[in-house]
């Protein structure tokens, strides 16, 4: 004859798992023998022919790192499976996930989560299923995935992709994207990746865009910004980025392509092509140049790492090719070491050797490099521990810069103050002081002040306007005598008035800003810059205009 279940009605009964059916089998995973999973509910029935457990009155189901929300729940004791329906919500220290059904294992730590909704940074994300491969670290894949950061109920824009898995190292590979603008398809990327940093509460994606960012202005021309993390295969990917600003020979142009190819667990093949493109507007000369390709193997095991490859310096008429050995290691106390040489035809031309410690209380850098425009011949540097906002850094050693070669001391003291006043003001100052001390016969010293203080005002003048403003002051001076033609600073001395008023729109963050705000060269007399911008703010991007009244240039961009 069936048994009749047995209905217990106590508020809110916690109870542990491991005790509670002992005999049947213990509930934690064989290798986490100190995790108690704990259930709680209002009201809890037994059906032990079954082996079932119904959990109904708010119920909730914590791990160590999860902990389950739903409004029904029941445990497969015989099978270690939590099945949770009806606004089911996955909890944990960082993000919460919504479904509508999760069928969970908690002996494997794997499970199904159906009808996913949840914000993870800065990112909403639906999809219309997640299979959970482990919790702890996160790993799983999400199916039909769409994704965005807008955060009202159409998005402006949103991404489409057929499956996205989350990796234990903190990336997210994206398999066939697509970019939609108001539910219209973009273009198409077979993947893209996602770097995730969980430390970082404001912008913990990386690289989360695949659409470029383009603006204009008048010195420059159009501007182009695109990264793309690409994967052909599980061990084959790697990343392009493209800059671009101007045109023709005046421009500023970079373009970077890396590729690895895994062999093993340990050892990565390794090819990188870049190419840099500099001209200075300013000087109206071209400022740097280069291009160059190399091809390495690399060795990384635990906390080691080894790569040795050749490449060829592409700008130089000869083409002269390279090889290079380099590699790192670091310990868990904050100690590090690395080091780099290159040859050619069997002579050295570059060598760095580094050893750091980058824990508190003191920081140092100990250093020694050579064949490069600013050298270092045993070089230490130490940064001592913050004091009211004081910063200090100490460095001594023997350095030689185009052809100079002498023993240097330096002093750097940086200081950051900001003070809220009535009213809505509030004060800012940042102070730089650095002194140079050359010694070898050359008996000079070079000193370089930066400060830049200023007051900020802001006030709301009711529900929808809010007025902005500021008055800076900047100055960045050198005097004495430096040996070192790389240690020379630039000088400058400014004014900088800055106002702007926001007018709030009616829809959630939503906003137009109109703005200005300009340099005034306190030595010259003369205005350097006036600026005038219309930003219209939005709750996934920002679109503005611009004018500068001195240069008569036009300026517009999109930040996504």
């Amino acid at each position: 004859m069936e048994k009749k279940a047995v209905s217990l009605n106590y508020k809110w009964i916690n109870f542990l798992l491991l005790i509670f059916l002992l005999i049947v089998q213990p509930l934690q995973a064989e290798e986490v023998t100190t995790d108690n999973y704990i259930l709680e509910a209002e009201q809890i029935i037994f059906k032990q022919e079954q082996n079932l457990v119904f959990f109904q009155g708010d119920p909730s189901f914590k791990t160590t790192n999860i902990t389950v929300f739903a409004d029904k729940m029941k445990v497969d004791t015989a099978n270690k499976i939590v099945t949770a329906e009806a606004n089911v919500i996955i909890s944990s220290d960082k993000n919460d996930l919504y479904g509508e059904k999760l069928i969970y294992n908690y002996e494997t730590e794997q499970g199904e989560l159906y009808g996913v909704k949840g914000t993870v940074g800065e990112l909403h994300l639906t999809g219309e299923k997640l299979n959970i491969l482990s919790v702890s670290p996160l790993t799983g894949e999400i199916e039909s995935a769409t994704f965005t950061p807008c955060s009202r109920k159409s998005p402006h824009y949103y991404y489409w992709s057929k499956q996205v898995k989350i990796n234990a190292d903190n990336t997210l590979d994206i398999y066939h994207i697509v970019p939609h603008i108001k539910k219209i398809p973009i273009f198409y990327l077979p993947y893209y990746s996602v770097t995730y940093d969980p430390s970082d509460e404001e912008h913990p994606f990386k690289d989360s865009s695949p659409i470029p960012k383009i603006g204009y202005n008048n010195d420059r021309g159009v501007t182009v910004d695109f990264n793309y993390p690409y994967r052909l295969t599980d061990s084959n990917y790697g990343n392009l980025h493209y800059i671009t600003e101007g045109t023709d020979e005046e421009r500023y142009e970079t373009r970077t392509f890396t590729n690895y190819q895994r062999l093993t667990e340990t050892l990565t093949l390794k090819n990188r092509y870049y190419y840099l493109y500099n001209y200075d507007i300013d000087d109206e000369e071209l400022d740097d140049e280069d291009e160059e390709y190399y091809t390495s193997l690399v060795y990384r095991k635990n906390r080691l790492r080894l790569e040795a490859g050749f490449g060829r310096d592409l700008m130089e008429e000869e083409k002269k090719s390279r090889q290079f050995i380099a590699g790192g290691y670091s310990l868990k106390n904050g100690l590090a070491m690395s080091f780099r040489q290159e040859f050619h035809e069997q002579q050295k031309m570059k060598e760095s050797y580094s050893l750091s410690f980058n824990k508190y209380p003191i920081r140092w850098n100990l250093r020694y490099r050579d064949g490069y425009d600013y050298n270092y011949y045993s070089y230490l540097t130490v940064s001592l521990p913050a004091w009211y906002g004081l910063r200090t850094t100490l460095a001594s050693g023997r350095v030689e810069n185009y052809g100079v070669e002498l023993n240097k001391n330096r002093l750097n003291l940086n200081y950051r103050y900001h003070l809220p006043l009535p009213a809505g003001f509030s004060y800012h100052l940042n102070y730089n002081y650095r002194l140079d001390d050359y010694m070898s016969g050359y008996n000079s010293n070079y000193y370089y002040t930066q400060i830049n203080t200023g007051l900020r005002y802001r006030k709301k003048l009711n529900e929808k306007l809010t007025l902005n403003s500021a008055l800076f002051y900047q100055r960045n001076h050198a005097w004495g005598i430096s040996p070192l033609a790389d240690d020379r600073e630039d000088e400058d001395h400014y004014w900088k008035p800055a106002l702007s008023l926001n007018i709030k729109r009616p829809l959630p963050n939503s906003s137009i800003s109109l703005e200005t705000d300009a340099k005034y060269d306190i030595d010259l007399e003369d205005w350097d810059e006036i600026n005038l911008r219309v930003r219209q703010n939005e709750d996934c991007y920002s679109l503005y205009i611009g004018y500068d009244l001195v240069d008569n240039a036009f300026s517009f961009g999109i930040e996504i």
